[in-house]
């Protein structure tokens, strides 16, 4: 009896040590980087737009919209954050439209205003703007420059 009692003992440590794995092993793989902060322009908050995370390499693109007050949070598909990687960055924002004209598709509009940032700012080949993201929380301001 005392033998079966041994090997039910390791038989229950090896099943706590194979679910501590598991545990960890899931927790490694699900580590992400989680990055947001203000988009400016000129040193002013933009009040909309996109910003977008390519990665260098393989891997997601992660995407933010940018709100009233510049905060941006990127998230690939709803979940926030992205791998930990190397990123080019891009940032696009439409002009509000001229008072009294409206942006909605027409007969005698198009619906699109320009861009209110700088056009290299909006394309991955040209933009200047590149992050190395590690795993956790990080704050990245973007600011950019109509220069």
């Amino acid at each position: 009896m005392h033998r079966i009692e041994q090997l039910n003992r390791r038989a229950s440590r090896a099943r706590v040590a194979l679910a501590a794995a598991c545990v960890m092993a899931v927790a490694g793989c699900s580590r992400r980087a989680e990055v947001g902060g203000v988009v400016s322009l000129d040193g002013k908050p933009l009040s909309s737009g996109v910003v977008t995370f390519s990665p260098t390499g393989d891997g997601p693109t992660g995407y933010a919209a940018i709100g009233s007050d510049g905060r941006y949070v990127v998230q690939v598909g709803s979940r926030n954050g992205l791998p930990p990687g190397e990123y080019v960055i891009t940032v696009a924002a439409n002009a509000a439209p001229a008072e009294g004209v409206s942006s909605a598709p027409g007969p005698y509009s198009d619906g699109i205003t320009p861009l209110a940032t700088p056009q290299k700012y909006s394309e991955r080949e040209q933009s200047p703007l590149r992050a190395t993201l590690i795993s956790g929380s990080q704050t990245l301001p973007l600011d950019l420059s109509s220069q």
